[in-house]
């Protein structure tokens, strides 16, 4: 059996300020547990795909 997960998590206000302007932030993790896996779906379309190995993804936004 196939465990993958990913994890995320932001602030659409981060300071909570009462104004227009407004920062945002978050953070992606995907593939948490860094599992290798290979997918074959013997379709002469989709073919074979990798798992890809752990990312982390941060933003930071300004909303005006």
């Amino acid at each position: 059996m196939l465990f993958r997960s990913n994890l995320g998590i932001g602030s659409d206000n981060l300071f909570h300020t009462e104004g227009r302007v407004r920062y945002t932030a978050s953070v992606d993790v995907a593939n948490l547990f860094d599992k290798v896996a290979l997918y074959n779906f013997l379709s002469t379309f989709s073919g074979t795909h990798f798992l890809q190995p752990r990312m982390v993804l941060a933003r930071i936004g300004l909303v005006f």
